[in-house]
């Protein structure tokens, strides 16, 4: 196994180290027909402290993560009623770093926290994607 990657994030004067990673859960019934869930989590950590949050997207009805079969790609996260995020971005985990910070969350043990609370006040932090057409450098 490779060392794991950590992105930086500075925010005014604090730095966070920041990775997502793609989880399989088992299934919690034995008699589930479908197979394990996925999960996408976001862990940050804000250098010079203890501990790391994650804030962590479980699927589940009207709610897609990516690692495949909805055309979501590994870090995504969407509603199938509308809104996305792509935990890749830095825009986005800096919106989720905020608004977890905001709700009390802190540092100095291994935290978790339901993604999803999270997600609509996130999605309207973040500036506007620019339409595909200007990204297209052959367009």
């Amino acid at each position: 196994m490779g060392r794991r990657r950590y992105r930086y994030l500075v925010v005014g004067p604090e730095r966070f180290r920041w990775w997502v990673s793609h989880q399989h859960v088992p299934a919690s019934d034995p008699g589930q027909v479908v197979g394990p869930s996925c999960r996408e989590v976001l862990t940050f950590a804000r250098e010079g402290t203890r501990g790391m949050i994650r804030v962590v997207f479980g699927s589940g009805p009207d709610r897609v993560v990516g690692g495949g079969g909805w055309g979501a790609h590994e870090g995504g996260v969407g509603r199938i009623s509308g809104g996305c995020l792509d935990l890749h971005r830095p825009a986005t985990v800096r919106a989720l770093i905020d608004e977890v910070l905001a709700d009390g969350q802190h540092f100095g043990h291994a935290t978790h926290v339901d993604g999803w609370q999270f997600f609509d006040a996130a999605l309207t932090r973040l500036p506007p994607e620019p339409p595909e057409a200007s990204r297209d450098p052959s367009g």
